[in-house]
């Protein structure tokens, strides 16, 4: 459009001059000698001749450039096409592989890709669509074709070589590329988190708890999710702590734990079996009842009456605190009951336990409640008659498995004598 107004300027200005020319000089001739030829003509024709002959030039000369430009006009068409089949080659690779089809969309993707113009995204997806087919050494290829073909892409493809190797459950092969790619982009949030599930799969806790503040500031995870992680990690680093049996290790542990996730129930009875085997009671009741202070949990009652701490009566007075407030609570009442066995209050235990069984049979108050009468009240018939209901109870399917580890605890920490049992069972 521009050179069109140009060419309608300079014509309209020629055609000016020529006729401003004619006007004022309107006789005047013009005489030109070539060779042994001579050419006279008026000026004005002369004008006109020279305007016309240099727009003949210019569509000459442009008319020879478009000639010329065919053969790259007819390349770019060629490429163009290629590109196409490029695009539509992804776009169906794309959608075989959202329909589980890996062996065609691999396929698909590798199609006209050395023409595409997102070769490295080909690349990519070939490469889980492989895995997916685990053809590992060509999904392994293809990572190594997308980084020639776009050398500044390492983090996109490290990232998705890391991804590739977790689903492939290659945790130690995961964990060095991801740490590469940290040297690389030590900030970078994603990789951060990978590192975390490679931790959290190898076991390593001592380095998935460094990683802990960064990954709940890049707000990656959810509320939940991030809660989730922190419980099992520091579980995990608490654990090894106790298999370890290093008193100072294990306290650091508890203390370096965020409080909020101190009144996690799993937590706090994992810390509290370790205070009980350390004959660390008293720090183990103190836990309890300031956990119960906020809120109830029956399973820390069980541990509360197997404590052995220096004032069984205060204990005691604890535990009939809670009764008020809970009095129906059947598993209150029978740690109550074996507390009174430890306080030697034999008629007041049996009240305690005979409550218990009256809101809820359980194989435990039965058991505890005939070793008192057996060895202490010398009540042999009433005593009999427990053993039996107890067993009965635990003979039960649905009674077996949840009994099972109580009653063999609460044997074990309160040195009961299982001969009666025994005698009833021959």
């Amino acid at each position: 459009m521009k050179r069109i107004l140009l060419a309608v300027i300079v014509a309209v200005s020629l055609a000016v001059s020529i006729g401003v020319l004619s006007y004022y000089n309107g006789s005047g001739y013009v005489a030109l000698s070539i060779f042994d030829t001579s050419i006279e003509t008026s000026f004005v024709f002369f004008m006109a001749a020279i305007a016309v002959a240099f727009f003949i030039f210019y569509y000459v000369v442009r008319s020879l450039s478009y000639v010329l430009k065919i053969p790259d006009y007819l390349g770019l068409r060629y490429h163009r096409r290629l590109a196409e089949k490029a695009r539509n080659a992804l776009l169906k690779g794309l959608i075989e592989i959202s329909e589980g089809r890996f062996a065609t969309a691999e396929k698909m993707l590798l199609k006209q890709v050395e023409h595409s113009d997102t070769a490295l995204l080909n690349y990519l997806i070939a490469a889980r669509a492989a895995q997916q087919q685990g053809a590992y050494e060509r999904r392994d290829e293809y990572l190594r074709l997308a980084h020639e073909s776009t050398p500044s892409a390492d983090i996109a493809i490290g990232i998705t070589q890391a991804e590739l190797q977790l689903a492939h459950q290659q945790y130690e092969q995961a964990l060095a590329t991801l740490k590469h790619l940290q040297g690389i982009s030590p900030r970078h949030a994603y990789i951060k988190k990978l590192l975390a599930r490679v931790y959290q799969q190898l076991g390593d806790w001592e380095n998935l708890v460094v990683l802990l503040p960064d990954i709940h500031k890049s707000s990656l995870m959810s509320d939940v999710q991030m809660q989730q992680l922190e419980v099992e990690t520091y579980t995990g680093l608490l654990s090894s702590s106790i298999k370890q049996a290093v008193d100072e290790k294990i306290s650091a542990v508890w203390k370096d734990i965020p409080k909020e996730l101190k009144n996690n129930i799993d937590l706090l009875e994992l810390y509290i079996d370790y205070l009980m085997t350390a004959n660390q009671d008293d720090e183990a009741a103190t836990l309890i009842q300031k956990y119960l202070a906020q809120q109830w949990h029956e399973s820390l009652l069980l541990k509360y009456a197997r404590l052995n701490v220096n004032q069984i009566h205060k204990q005691l007075e604890q535990a009939e605190v809670w009764l008020q407030q809970y009095s129906r609570s059947a598993i209150l009442l029978l740690c109550l009951g074996q507390l009174c066995i430890k306080a030697e209050l034999w008629g007041k235990a049996k009240n305690y336990l005979e409550t218990s069984l009256s809101i809820k049979t359980m194989a435990e108050t039965y058991l505890a409640l005939a070793v008192l009468l057996e060895d202490k009240m010398e009540e042999h018939d009433a005593a009999q008659n427990l053993y039996r209901q107890g067993l009965k109870l635990m003979a039960e399917p649905d009674v077996i498995e949840n009994n099972k580890t109580s009653i063999s605890s609460s044997i074990t920490k309160q040195n009961i004598d299982v001969t009666p049992v025994l005698k009833i069972i021959q």
